[in-house]
């Protein structure tokens, strides 16, 4: 599918068609969003292939105008001639996509200022917001089977899929600033692809085509979830090849290495070969000791892991250049060309390791002048593992084991993992296994890591699958927030009939509001083990509180009582949003004081 593109009748077409369109446009164009989606997103949907394919303005609520998402896509005129033949509550099972369009370069994920004319009397939530409760309505509507949806500004153009791990994180965006040059475009960080390959991605998984059974696949999937297997196939198997090399290779070499330059270890050891110490073997290393290795080596492979899952995943300041000669992605790629290049790594230097301490120093204790704040979440503090404090890896050890956390080196071409397509729960995985292991000193007094059957029982550490994680949390908690939803609703229909609210009313308006509801939720899991129950329940809940905060300002805003504020340019917000928005205001603040 992809190489014949460069030849593509319809792709060249395409091509042409955005580049007459956004030729004439620049960053600071002035296009309200009624200009927007008939200048723009209308010509850009039919050069996608959606020409006779759409509906404009669908309600997907049984009554009021809450959910009206701008377009309806279908993958068929059949199917839309299917859709127009019955009620709007009811077109949904007929669609493929959801598509809601904004004005030009609006910020999709910032609540815009009320007094800017929309399509839509209601219309002051932030987009992306807007966006999941129109997918979770139409997932109700069709029965479950609308699963996307299409959010854009003229500039970004999203694809939100109804069933992914977070849905208010797990998005594929393509921003046609980096394709196009626009005149005033903020200047991007980076550039992660070639503007032809942007290109080629927006037109294959936003086309009409992309959402078509494929006339190749056996099972009659469309391009879409080909896509999803495939990618969760890769990341399993990469996860899976990580965690084998961790426990076959690295947590005994490593253990290894930090023994070997430990004085400790090797008065241990010495103790060992005294004849009046009959408890310990000779030349071996006690119980004691191997346990204290251990936990040291644990806590370096998971820090090893954490910075290059935060590396990857811009959460630490990877593209700031004070920070960037700091970075393990610094270290992994230098260690990576010295390796395929030959260059000899020394036994007793260890010039890696100082570099791996003072980054974690770094992540520890921050350090305005490289623009990085204290994360001080105990990981890295220097008592966390004193065996790490006063051993020096040589760089001979730590080098081969640094490129294997950073490659697939058994694979042709020795590809770099991006721990970006990693989820956290492949992460936890690798953490549980390792909670299962010892280590131990074969007869040549080499370390191995042994199963011992008494490790996950005494963690409480026991893996469960997504589709289980998914219903537990929906049949539990899911239960408490449509309690809180209900409450709501409950109030709003008594405060219905008044002509305005006093101001008891609006504080218990507030006091009820569904997302403050939501955060007030306490929720313990006994067994924790690496919180793969808990990582999901705060994609959840995150969903759910964005949710939340839309569908409440949208029911609030509509009432009568509420048409003063509408009218002075202050719509009623929930209190999560203020909250948000002051929380915001302050890191910026403090960031800005200390140059991070």
């Amino acid at each position: 599918m992809w190489q014949p593109l460069d030849a593509s009748a319809a792709f060249l077409r395409f091509r042409s068609g955005l580049e007459a369109r956004y030729s004439a446009l620049k960053w600071t164009s002035a296009l309200n969003e009624a200009q927007t989606e008939d200048e723009l997103i209308s010509p850009i949907l039919d050069l996608l292939g959606w020409e006779d394919c759409t509906i404009a303005q669908v309600n997907l609520s049984v009554k009021g105008r809450e959910d009206v998402p701008d377009y309806m896509l279908f993958d068929s005129s059949d199917a839309k001639a299917l859709a127009l033949a019955v009620e709007d509550g009811e077109r949904a099972t007929f669609a493929v996509a959801l598509l809601e369009a904004k004005r030009w370069a609006r910020p999709l994920d910032r609540a815009d200022d009320a007094r800017i004319p929309t399509r839509k009397r209601l219309d002051y939530s932030a987009p992306s917001s807007q966006m999941l409760r129109y997918l979770s309505r139409a997932d109700v509507m069709s029965d479950r089977k609308l699963k996307w949806g299409v959010l854009t500004n003229g500039v970004l153009f999203r694809l939100y899929y109804q069933d992914a791990r977070s849905r208010s994180e797990d998005f594929f965006e393509v921003d046609l600033s980096l394709v196009f040059d626009l005149p005033g475009a903020p200047e991007p960080p980076e550039r992660v692809v070639e503007r032809e390959h942007l290109l080629k991605l927006f037109f294959l998984l936003f086309g009409r085509a992309g959402f078509r059974p494929q006339p190749w696949d056996q099972a009659g999937r469309t391009l879409h979830h080909v896509g999803l297997n495939e990618s969760r196939l890769y990341e399993a198997t990469v996860a899976a090849d990580l965690g084998d090399r961790v426990f076959n290779e690295l947590f005994p070499s490593l253990a290894s290495a930090i023994a070997m330059t430990d004085v400790i270890g090797r008065q241990d050891i010495a103790a060992s070969m005294d004849p009046y110490a009959p408890y310990l073997r000779r030349g071996f290393y006690s119980r004691a000791y191997l346990d204290e290795l251990r936990e040291g080596t644990l806590v370096l492979l998971y820090r090893l892991l954490f910075v290059l899952y935060a590396e990857d995943r811009r959460l630490l300041p990877v593209l700031d250049r004070r920070f960037k000669n700091y970075s393990v992605s610094n270290l992994r790629d230098r260690i990576a060309e010295e390796l395929d290049q030959g260059v000899v790594q020394a036994k007793n230097v260890a010039k890696h390791w100082q570099h791996l301490n003072n980054l974690f120093a770094l992540i520890d204790i921050g350090d305005d002048d490289i623009g990085i704040p204290a994360y001080n979440g105990g990981l890295f503090q220097r008592e966390r593992a004193p065996i790490l404090a006063r051993v020096h890896v040589g760089d001979k050890f730590l080098a081969p084991a640094l490129d294997a956390l950073s490659r697939r080196t058994n694979d042709v071409g020795k590809p770099r993992i991006n721990y970006r397509d990693l989820s956290v729960s492949h992460l936890g995985s690798i953490y549980e296994r390792l909670l299962e292991y010892t280590l131990v000193q074969d007869e040549d007094r080499q370390f191995t890591a042994m199963p011992a059957s008494f490790a996950r029982k005494a963690s409480g550490s026991y893996y469960t699958h997504d589709e289980l994680v998914s219903l537990v949390i929906d049949q539990s908690v899911g239960r408490l927030i449509r309690a809180k939803y209900a409450q709501f609703d409950a109030s709003l229909t008594k405060l219905a009939k008044k002509a305005a609210l006093n101001p008891p009313d609006w504080e218990t308006l507030e006091k009820l509001d569904p997302a403050s509801e939501i955060l007030q939720l306490t929720i313990c899991d006994p067994a924790m083990g690496s919180g793969h129950f808990l990582v999901a329940l705060v994609d959840y809940l995150a969903d759910r509180i964005l949710e939340a905060t839309h569908r409440a300002q949208s029911q609030v805003n509509e009432q009568s009582w509420a048409a003063h504020l509408k009218d002075a340019g202050r719509p009623w917000v929930s209190p999560v949003v203020v909250r948000v928005a002051d929380i915001r205001q302050r890191i910026l603040k403090e960031a800005a004081e200390h140059g991070w």
